[in-house]
């Protein structure tokens, strides 16, 4: 790659890291204008406007909270309608109900709920490209139901706005409604209703999703007073507004956006400490108490049990689990710390005079503002899934419990530590890595979400404390009145945890990397061969690195190029060993400054690349052809019969060489070899595949055409472990060859695969095939369906697909993981590079180095 071309790559990489940094101003912003529009009450008028909220309202808020949720939830229904997938119905809306929920509160942050429809819908069957198409369903289904609900509001109370003018409302209004109707009306028109649901899946889903908004709206409505100075409906078109632009500043949950443009937009009538009141128990009513009663029951079914559901449910908890433990870490931290920087309650203040010493309670405020803290970085820690993390959150939690009580009596804090424990305990196993916690740098979002979490409790309590006259004395008074004292030691604790972690990472030293030794080859032989994947032989290339397990029961292999460090396909071995290979793997990485990658890699491990940040991106789909019951019989297959009957009558006869023949005949296959890349121009590769290595050539058998002693063409057999697949990986022939001698040879593989219990003949991947268009397909989708389509002068990837379409094979996708967007063009050019490296390449001197031993006995 050229400088001019690397230069710009490098600036959006490092632009695309600070996005973090564009939401947190955004939450600054909007808590400073905030602070501005709530600066006129005190502490005592925020009490009175809770206690305005009776039971009524606090039912009709849950009641709205609810229907929205249920509505939120059904949209999975119609989307796997639309495919035609049939799940229970009861395990979608579940599914569905902890996905919106942790998309809801993440915003766009590290944490979402993207894994958790991946995880448990490819384990129900489904396809990652199905499971995309149903997430892509709900998104844009959401934003048309907004789109409907604003528009009608729009055209029938315009909300009364200095900037937006009746008439301009509801010409917004009016296009809003256009849009939803080209959306569910007007895809067969553009060429699009294959691609698109029809009318009567699109149109109710469009309603739901719109019942959806509306009682998202109405949930903050019912806990405002009856007369406000504007209809419920102008109020509802505020709301409207508020929350697209929430959901546009990805700041998680909207925190401050929401409030921020709800005052502004509907709040002139309303005073403003009745407006936080209901804003505050409307975030505690439709954000942190459905996500708790979510965590708690998956929590609680994660119990081991006979019943079918309490299996069913302790499988989606398995999926769930280290997000939801991180998620709950950070919001019992983030409650520690908040409860630690506000005035305690009068009620409260006398009963702990009485009871408890002050000593105890100043102690125990200081304490909850450093267990808070420490909760929020062991979040880091539980979503790596680390043991250690997950012993001292069970200590933190239990210790916050106590504390919490101590200092004020905060029992509301004690039960939401509760829940997180009750969660925590039962999900031992799912936390099993011995990781530890400073084994990684942490990322630029991670330190983001320190500083916003810390920022937050500091503005909470300078603004609960702000008619407080500041003096240096305050930091040494201590009493039960003292709140303002308590609050400046407590921040400083959290600077000091703060400043003690930002230290360690930027001291910690990054050890070495071990010298590199010969890898272990027979145990790679071992594992090889016991391998379910034919892809894994390519291990014995010579041209890679590998990382073994601890208990040396699995490994994965990878390659170098520049900046980018690239693993070949899925792991061999062990499953769960492999799972922390690939943690392990991306760790490090990470952690040396490089660019981890995983290529051709199945569905089965993209639940683990999503939950280690990686995107994906469809390479291709390899061909499968399934050999149970194959045979040559039937109209499909008349070609295989009219060629092999040829080659019979021609006198051409197949023939399985072991390895000692193949030895033996050697320099017979290279000058066919060498003839074959002379006919095409071209030279040897690697990495992802095979080249005519003396060592790799010998160490399989070979499947050879040939007549009257002269071979005519071959095929290395990749056998695999005798039972699941079977592949070739070299195929060669001389220049000019008999019509129909490669389909004769492919035949006859068919047949002895099916003769020896094979279940599957692979026949490698074609490029960009099964990459389509359409609304719901991201860029990269589009993109490789247009070149697949007209890139022929390029590469003949309809040509492959089609000579590999006529065996009949079945379809499987393969992946690209890279660790984002602007990582996809360097990581597919060092990608090339590797796999054309070849013999002369990179490949070749790195097998000189550490050459495998000739085969022993495969």
């Amino acid at each position: 790659m050229s400088n001019d071309t690397a230069q710009p790559l490098k600036l959006r990489r490092f632009l695309w890291k600070l996005a973090p940094l564009a939401w947190m101003a955004v939450l600054g912003v909007a808590l400073w204008a905030l602070h501005r529009e709530w600066a006129g009450f005190h502490l005592a008028d925020l009490n009175e406007a809770f206690g305005r909220i009776g039971l009524v309202h606090m039912a009709l808020a849950l009641a709205c909270t609810a229907l929205g949720f249920v509505c939120n939830a059904a949209l999975d229904l119609f989307a796997l309608r639309w495919l035609g997938v049939k799940l229970p119905r009861w395990r979608v809306l579940g599914t569905s109900f902890v996905a919106g929920i942790f998309a809801m509160n993440a915003g766009g942050t590290i944490f979402g709920g993207g894994a958790v429809r991946l995880r448990f819908y490819t384990r129900e069957g489904l396809t990652p490209g199905q499971t995309a198409k149903v997430t892509g369903f709900v998104m844009i289904q959401g934003w048309l139901g907004h789109a409907l609900l604003a528009g009608s509001l729009l055209c029938i109370a315009p909300p009364p706005l200095e900037w937006l003018s009746a008439g301009l409302a509801r010409g917004v209004g009016a296009a809003l409604l256009a849009l939803c109707g080209v959306a569910v009306f007007g895809t067969r028109l553009t060429g699009l209703g294959d691609r698109w649901p029809a009318v009567k899946i699109a149109l109710p889903a469009l309603i739901i999703s719109a019942l959806d908004w509306a009682f998202a709206g109405l949930a903050i409505r019912v806990l405002l007073p009856e007369q406000m100075g504007v209809t419920t409906i102008s109020f509802m078109a505020a709301v409207a507004i508020a929350q697209l632009l929430s959901a546009l500043s990805h700041v998680p949950g909207g925190v401050g956006v929401l409030e921020l443009a709800i005052t502004k937009l509907a709040g002139a009538a309303v005073s403003a400490h009745i407006m936080a009141g209901a804003l505050l128990t409307y975030r505690f009513v439709y954000y942190l108490l459905p996500f708790g009663i979510a965590a708690a029951v998956l929590g609680i079914k994660s119990v081991p049990g006979k019943a079918r559901v309490a299996r069913g449910a302790a499988r989606v908890w398995s999926t769930v689990a280290p997000r939801a433990a991180a998620w709950l870490s950070l919001a019992g931290g983030f409650v520690l710390l908040l409860s630690a920087s506000v005035p305690m309650e009068r009620d409260r203040r006398e009963i702990l005079q009485q009871w408890v010493p002050l000593p105890f309670v100043e102690a125990s405020n200081f304490l909850s503002s450093v267990i808070g803290m420490a909760l929020i970085i062991v979040a880091r820690g539980l979503m790596r899934r680390a043991h250690a993390a997950w012993w001292l959150a069970i200590l933190l939690t239990a210790a916050g419990i106590v504390f919490s009580l101590l200092k004020g009596l905060d029992w509301e804090e004690a039960v939401v530590l509760s829940v997180l424990l009750a969660c925590l305990l039962p999900a031992h196993r799912h936390f099993h890595r011995p990781t530890r916690l400073w084994s990684q740098r942490f990322s630029v979002e991670w330190w983001v979400l320190l500083a916003v979490l810390t920022g937050v409790a500091i503005w909470l309590g300078w603004f609960t404390t702000r008619h407080q006259e500041y003096s240096s004395d305050l930091w040494w008074q201590f009493s039960f009145e003292g709140d303002a004292s308590r609050f400046l030691r407590g921040t400083v604790a959290m600077g000091v945890i703060l400043l003690g972690v930002v230290l360690a990472q930027m001291l910690r030293v990054t050890a070495p990397p071990p010298p590199e030794a010969a890898p272990d080859w027979p145990l790679i032989e071992g594992l090889v061969n016991a391998a379910p994947q034919t892809q894994a032989a390519l291990a014995f290339l010579g041209d890679k690195h590998f990382l073994f397990s601890e208990a040396r029961d699995a490994f994965l292999m990878y390659g170098e190029k520049g900046r980018t460090r690239v693993i070949m396909g899925d792991p061999v071995g062990d499953a769960a060993a492999g799972e922390e290979l690939l943690w392990e793997f991306v760790e490090a990485a990470r952690d040396a400054g490089q660019r981890p990658v995983m290529y051709q890699i199945s569905a089965a491990i993209l639940p683990q690349c999503v939950e280690m940040g990686l995107r994906i991106f469809k390479l291709g789909e390899e061909a499968r052809v399934p050999l149970r019951g194959f045979t040559l019989d039937g109209p499909a297959r008349k070609f295989l019969r009219k060629y092999t009957e040829r080659m019979k009558r021609d006198q051409w006869q197949f023939s399985l060489w072991p390895v000692e023949t193949v030895a033996a005949r050697l320099e017979e296959l290279r000058a066919i070899s060498d003839a074959w890349l002379e006919l095409h121009s071209a030279k040897e590769k690697a990495f992802s595949l095979g080249c005519f290595d003396d060592d790799y050539v010998c160490r399989f058998p070979v499947a050879v055409m040939e007549k009257d002693g002269q071979v005519g063409a071959f095929a290395t057999l990749l056998p695999g472990n005798g039972r699941d697949e079977l592949s070739i990986d070299l195929m060669r022939h001389l220049p000019d060859p008999p019509n129909g001698l490669m389909d004769a040879l492919f035949a006859a593989l068919f047949v002895w695969g099916r003769d020896h219990g094979y279940e599957w003949f692979t026949l490698g991947m074609a490029p960009l095939s099964g990459l389509r268009h359409g609304p719901l397909t991201p860029l990269w989708n589009q993109l490789g369906a247009v070149i697949f389509q007209y890139g022929g002068k390029f590469y003949n990837f309809t040509g492959l697909r089609a000579w590999k379409e006529k065996y009949q094979p079945v379809w499987e996708p393969r992946y690209l993981a890279v660790p984002g967007l602007w990582d996809l063009p360097p990581a597919l050019l060092d990608i090339t590079a590797l796999i054309g490296g070849g013999r002369d390449g990179t490949a070749g001197k790195r097998r000189a180095a550490a050459d495998p031993p000739p085969n022993s006995d495969t």
